[in-house]
Parts: structure tokens; C-alpha cells; sequence
């Protein structure tokens, strides 16, 4: 027999220390993806993880929790069989205190608020017991204290009062530690004030009832008088022992809760904290996914903004050059009437007045149409500017408009920090040099830039000299020079050789001239223009990618990290999931 057992333990170490390594590598994968998520990881939730994970390797914890003045410190000295702990109608528990065995009493603070206690007995060579603050009193920070320290637990023993059985605030509270995953165990103590049989029965059919729609499951349940538990063991009296209840409690947590099923139990402990954890985190990474997808669609209708500014620029530039075309037009139809009518014999002695035939050019021929192209490029060149003051201010009301919404969404939980000041720092930083731009926009000197470059952009390299000189009057400049070029050779070429040969080929040269001379200043100025077009939208582009550029990076790069994090921690939470169904199963 004996061999059969010791037999029977050897094949349980194997298959709990394999057990053990598999979760210790889970639970290392999972740090590994919480890790990803930084600072946004809630601290305490990071050390709940740790404490759990380093209890996988430490004796069975055994805590003991329940309501003020429920009775918890008289249970545990009923379990040690002398007072170990003070009992009082107060709270007598202002900290954590963790019974170990240990050959002498005695008493060490490990940290603030935790106490460990050692005491000679043979239940606690295997088991550390745990005496929590009371929850519902008075000093909040006591409920604190249990609460955090509920994760460790590998079983919890929760003691109510039979006589406020099943409060709503413990109801809330064992919500709170069901959420952990933890195995709870219900102790109904001072069943002694109860001295009828059916109102015993009734307060635990009451709590029973309770507890099994809490948790799901039919609930252990040990009615018990940890004052006569305590007299009985004093005294030696075997009967009070019996009537006490101890009897099955001592049962329970001697030969029910053995061996295998400790190992079972703290095995399932990190478990259940780490699946609690990868859930929370998880929805934690889709939710941020969610958010994140609405930026992905700012950038987006930034982009796409910033492309039709582009297209409608390079569209709408069309008709309006085309009231230039018909200037330029209209001008070199006169041009060509001007020459028919004064380059012939009749006008000899015209001719010979070069700077006469010139000023008549300027007065018939370009009259004030230069003016009129100043004017028509110059309104071009306004609607370039305002245009691409508009594109500034469209991305700086939507970014508005983005805000706001992004305040009526809220935040997941109360997750981190980090995650919402970077996005919110860097969302806002777009409309402030959106406003930035806007509020320092200087229209008369971009277009007085635009013009310039304009002007630049067909200026021959002689009137290049002419500098500061207005658009139209390099117009005049351009052209005129047909009349005079004409006119200047014309006077020697006459007095040379006869006049009905040269006059007309000279007349036919300078419409030559002067229509390419049309074309050319057609081609540059719509070249000119359509080229400042796109060289404005590409600046203004550049400026506002520019702007937006970190908040880009982080909405990618936060996207990449929360989608591995989030991926991760689904596989991590499956292969939970499947170890936990292995340490379940009998």
C-alpha cells in the first residue's frame, strides 16, 4: 500500500512540475505581452501578476476574508486551537497577516501593512494561512488591503455572520474576488446564536442560495462557532468539538483539500489572475484598434483634402487662364491689323519715325491690354493664395471638429495614461499649426512671391535687368520689340533697294514675330501659372504632412504594437485557456 502511494506521489510531482514549467512559460509570454503596452499598463494590475507568479513556487495560501466583525481572527484561532490572533467587536485587523509555521511565536514586517506571524503548528507546514482586515468598516483602507491582496490567494475561505448572512456588500465583494477566478469556500459563522434548527437551516439555505447564483455552482458550505470551537479544543470536550461544526471544517482543509488538490489549486491561481489579465488587456487593445481606425480615417480625409485642393486647383486654373488667352488674343489680332495698315509704301515717312511707329504700337496695338493681364494674373495669383489658405483652414476645422468627437468617445477605462496624452498631444498639435498658419498667413506677401516667380518664369534674360518692373510692363517690353525691330531696319533697307520688295516681306516677318512673340508669352504665362499651381499645393502639402507627420507615426506604429500585443495576447489566453481544462480535469 505504502508503496502503491508513494508510487502514486512520484507520478504527481512528474505531472506537476511539467504542469508548472508550462504554465511558468505561459505566464512568461504573457508578461512578455503586457510589456508591449508600456506605461499604459495599470501598475497595480502589475504587481497583482507578480505576486501571483511568484506564488506558483510558494506553500498553499489560504486566505481568510469576510465582512467586519464576522468572525474571521476567532475562526483562524479555532483552526490553530489557541489565540493567536486578537478578537475583538472592533476591527482588530489593521494589516495583512500571514501565519506561517515556525517553531517559536513570533512576528516580522515584511512591508507596510503585511505582518507574518509563525506559530508551532502542524497545519501550517503545508499551508500559510491568511487573516485579511475586515471589508465594510469604518477605516476604508482596510477593504483596500483585502482586496488587493486576493489575487495571491490560492483558495479563499469567506466568513459571513449568521447573524447578517449574505449582505449586499458582501455580494459585491465576492464579485470582485470571483473575477480573479478564485475558489471560494463559505464558512456561516456563529451558528451557535442560532438556537432553533430551522432558523439554522433557513440562514444557510439562504446563503447557499446566494452563493451558488454567484458563482454558478453548488457552493461548499460549513456552518460553524469558531467561540465553541476554540472553548472545545481548551477543554478537551469532544462534544462541544462535535457541535461546533469544526469537525467537517478541519475535514475539509485536512483530507479534502490534499495534496493533489492544493497543487491543483495554486496551479489555477496565476492561471486565473493571468486569464483575467490577457482578457482585460485584450479588449483593452481592440478598443484602442477601434480608436485608432477612426485616426487612420483623419489622415486619410486629410489626405484626401489635400488631393482634391490639388485637383480643383489644376482644374479651375483652366477658364482662368483662358480670359488671358482671350486677351493675348484679342491683342494680337489688333497686332496684325496694325501692321497690314502701317508697314507699306503709303507710310514711308511713318516708318522712318521708329519711335513714333513705336509709340503708336504701344497705344493701338497693347493699349492697357499689359494692365489687364496684370490685373487677370494678379487675381489668378489671389486665388492661388486664398485657395491655399482654405486648404489650412479646412484641415484646421476638421481637426476641430476631430476633437470633439474624440471627447464624446471617452477612453477605455482607466487603462494608462501615456496611450491618451500622445494622441491627444499629438492630434492637437495638427489644429495648432493649422491656427499657427492661418493666424500669421501674409496674403499680400504670398502672392507678392507668386507674382515674383511668375514674372521670373518667362522674363527674357535681357529684360531679366528690368528687376522690380510690373508684370505688364515686360509685357510691353516683349512686345514692342516686334514693332521695333521691324521699324529700325526698314529705313536702310528702303533707301538700298526698291520698297515693293522689301516692305512686304518686312511686314510678313513682323507678324511672324510678334505671333510667336504672343505664343511665347501665352505659353509662358500659362506655364508660369500652372506650374506656381502645383508648386503652391505641393509646399502647402508638404507643410501640413509635415504637421501631421508624428501624429502619422504614432497612429502607425501604435497600431503595428497594439495589433502584435493584441495577437499575442489571444494566443497566450488560448493556450491558458487549454492548460487550465488539463489542471481541471481529475
Amino acid at each position: 500500500m505504502i508503496g502503491r502511494l508513494l508510487g502514486r506521489r512520484a507520478i504527481l510531482s512528474e505531472r506537476e512540475q511539467e504542469l508548472r514549467s508550462r504554465e511558468q512559460e505561459l505566464l512568461d509570454r504573457l508578461a512578455t505581452a503586457l510589456a508591449r503596452f508600456g506605461t499604459d499598463v495599470d501598475p497595480d494590475d502589475l504587481r497583482r501578476f507578480r505576486d501571483a507568479r511568484d506564488q506558483l513556487t510558494g506553500l498553499f495560501l489560504l486566505v481568510v476574508a469576510g465582512e467586519f466583525n464576522s468572525g474571521k481572527s476567532s475562526f483562524i484561532n479555532a483552526l490553530l486551537g489557541e489565540r493567536v490572533l486578537p478578537e475583538g467587536v472592533t476591527p482588530t485587523t489593521d494589516r495583512i497577516n500571514l501565519l506561517r509555521f515556525g517553531p517559536a511565536v513570533s512576528e516580522q514586517l515584511l512591508e507596510a501593512f503585511l505582518l507574518e506571524r509563525t506559530y508551532p503548528s502542524d497545519l501550517l507546514r503545508e499551508i500559510t494561512i491568511v487573516d485579511t482586515p475586515g471589508t465594510n468598516a469604518i477605516i476604508r483602507r482596510h477593504e483596500e488591503l483585502t482586496r488587493d491582496f486576493i489575487p495571491r490567494a490560492d483558495l479563499v475561505l469567506f466568513v459571513t455572520s449568521a447573524d447578517r448572512p449574505f449582505t449586499e456588500s458582501e455580494r459585491g465583494f465576492l464579485e470582485q474576488i470571483r473575477e480573479w477566478g478564485k475558489k471560494i469556500v463559505f464558512v456561516v459563522n456563529k451558528i451557535d446564536i442560532l438556537t432553533r434548527p430551522e432558523d439554522r437551516q433557513q440562514v444557510l439555505d439562504f446563503v447557499r442560495q446566494h452563493a451558488q447564483a454567484l458563482l454558478g455552482e453548488e457552493p461548499r458550505l460549513f456552518p460553524v462557532s469558531a467561540r465553541d470551537a476554540l472553548d472545545a479544543r481548551t477543554a478537551g470536550s469532544a462534544d462541544g468539538w462535535g457541535s461546533s461544526g469544526f469537525g467537517a471544517m478541519d475535514e475539509y482543509l485536512v483530507r479534502t483539500l490534499d495534496q493533489e488538490e492544493r497543487v491543483r489549486l495554486k496551479l489555477l491561481n496565476p492561471l486565473n489572475v493571468g486569464l483575467k489579465l490577457s482578457a482585460k488587456y485584450k479588449d483593452v487593445a481592440f478598443q484602442r484598434l477601434k480608436l485608432l481606425t477612426q485616426d487612420v480615417e483623419t489622415i486619410q480625409s486629410i489626405d484626401r483634402q489635400l488631393a482634391l485642393v490639388h485637383d480643383e486647383l489644376v482644374r479651375d486654373v483652366e477658364p482662368r487662364l483662358a480670359r488671358l488667352d482671350v486677351l493675348l488674343s484679342d491683342m494680337e489680332r489688333r497686332g496684325h491689323g496694325f501692321f497690314e495698315e502701317t508697314i507699306r509704301i503709303g507710310r514711308i515717312r511713318t516708318l522712318m519715325d521708329s519711335e513714333g511707329v513705336r509709340r503708336a504700337f504701344e497705344r493701338e496695338v497693347i493699349g492697357d491690354t499689359a494692365a489687364q493681364i496684370e490685373v487677370e494674373t494678379g487675381r489668378i495669383i489671389d486665388w492661388i493664395v486664398e485657395r491655399n489658405l482654405k486648404a489650412w483652414q479646412d484641415v484646421s476645422g476638421y481637426i476641430d471638429r476631430r476633437q470633439i468627437d474624440r471627447h464624446r468617445e471617452g477612453m477605455v477605462g482607466e487603462v494608462g495614461t501615456s496611450f491618451t496624452y500622445n494622441r491627444q498631444a499629438l492630434l492637437d498639435s495638427i489644429g495648432r499649426v493649422a491656427r499657427e498658419v492661418i493666424g500669421t498667413y501674409d496674403r499680400e506677401a504670398e502672392a507678392r512671391a507668386i507674382a515674383n516667380d511668375v514674372q521670373g518664369a518667362f522674363a527674357t534674360t535681357a529684360l531679366a535687368q528690368v528687376g522690380a518692373l510690373g508684370l505688364g510692363t515686360l509685357v510691353v517690353t516683349l512686345l514692342t520689340g516686334a514693332a521695333a525691330d521691324v521699324t529700325g531696319l526698314l529705313l536702310a533697307s528702303a533707301l538700298a533697294v526698291s520698297g515693293f520688295y522689301v516692305i512686304p516681306r518686312r511686314r510678313r516677318q513682323a507678324q511672324r514675330e510678334f505671333a510667336g512673340r504672343i505664343a511665347d508669352l501665352r505659353r509662358r504665362l500659362r506655364d508660369g501659372l500652372t506650374r506656381q499651381v502645383h508648386l503652391e499645393i505641393a509646399q502647402s502639402t508638404e507643410r501640413i504632412n509635415e504637421a501631421i507627420a508624428p501624429y502619422r507615426r504614432f497612429v502607425q506604429s501604435t497600431q503595428q504594437e497594439l495589433t502584435d500585443a493584441r495577437g499575442e495576447l489571444v494566443a497566450t489566453e488560448d493556450s491558458l485557456l487549454r492548460l487550465r481544462t488539463e489542471i481541471e480535469r481529475p
